[in-house]
């Protein structure tokens, strides 16, 4: 076992798991649970570019063969999430405070880092799970709401249900093609044994009990914001100038968005032809943007709604 190929090609995985030491170890020395930020900050950060060290400087490496590997898509990826947990951490600085917070985020990107570079299905398993079991804890810290207790049980019911799922449908994909590895799901998606569709529908319902229906609430979600995003765009322009210059901001406002209609798709075309027709990198680059997107929006200071003047005129009442 070669130790420096895993410090290396785990070095976001490792600088995570430092951070989440780091801050329990500090809660254990103060005596004071609300001195955690800066530490995951630093942590995510610095995991954050290390996977885009590994990503620039083309690092391949399987540490763990038929298990965990490291390449550059991969590497690009884990930058990325990590990378976008960075405004969640601020942004929620003053909701949850409490070490235990920051501890569980660090853990969840764990556990995602390791789903991202699995081989195989007992990796991909390990992951899920380091990443689902602290997004249980995460749900119940909402005390303050009521329903915060009740959300985590049936969550970690609905996983409980997910987990034994994934199992059985790993153990029918076993039975049937005798290796764990995923590049197998392929094969057995096309085969007419059912012992291969069972397993291939099991593991299917395990992800999508497991992870797809907060993705789709996530789309969801996202799709409504965006319809609000676009609704509210035009006044927070108009309200940022006065009458007189109101048709100059009104211009200048479907300018840019209408040139961000038409380099969007040209720039997500170049991306495509430049990475050898890799459709997959546009979810990546699509919430890099979002991601500055909310950055930019974090620094606008006026637009908000203005409160109206109340006449002191006397109503005069009809004769």
């Amino acid at each position: 076992m070669n130790w420096s190929v895993i410090l290396t090609s785990m070095l976001p995985e490792h600088l995570l798991l430092v951070g989440m030491l780091a801050i329990l170890g500090l809660e254990i020395r103060s005596g004071h649970s609300r001195d955690g930020f800066a530490l995951a900050v630093l942590s995510v950060g610095a995991a954050a570019a290390a996977a885009l060290w590994l990503f620039v400087t083309g690092y391949l490496a399987e540490p763990f063969p038929q298990h965990f590997l490291v390449d550059p898509a991969s590497s690009l990826s884990k930058a990325v999430l990590i990378a976008l947990a960075l405004p969640v951490l601020l942004i929620s600085r003053d909701d949850f405070a409490e070490t235990p917070y920051y501890t569980l985020v660090l853990a969840s990107l764990y556990g995602a880092c390791l789903i991202v570079s699995s081989t195989s299905f007992p990796t991909l398993f390990l992951g899920i799970e380091i990443m689902s079991l602290p997004v249980y804890a995460l749900v119940l810290l909402g005390l303050l709401r009521a329903q915060s207790a009740e959300a985590a049980l049936k969550y970690l019911v609905l996983g409980g249900a997910a987990t034994a799922t994934l199992l059985m449908g790993i153990a029918f994909l076993y039975g049937w093609s005798g290796s764990l590895a995923i590049a197998t799901f392929p094969f057995a998606l096309a085969s007419s044994d059912p012992l291969a569709l069972a397993g291939v529908a099991l593991v299917i319902a395990a992800l999508f009990l497991k992870g797809m229906w907060p993705l789709a609430a996530a789309f969801a979600i996202g799709g409504f914001g965006w319809a609000l995003v676009n609704v509210n765009s035009l006044p927070m322009v108009v309200d940022m100038t006065d009458d007189a210059r109101v048709g100059t901001y009104t211009g200048l406002y479907y300018l840019f968005s209408t040139l961000a209609a038409i380099a969007g798709p040209n720039i997500n075309g170049q991306i495509v032809t430049l990475t050898g027709r890799n459709y997959s990198l546009i979810m990546i680059v699509g919430p890099i943007f979002m991601a500055l997107a909310l950055l930019m929006m974090l620094g606008v200071r006026r637009g908000e709604a203005r409160s109206q003047p109340v006449s002191s005129r006397p109503v005069e009442e009809p004769s």
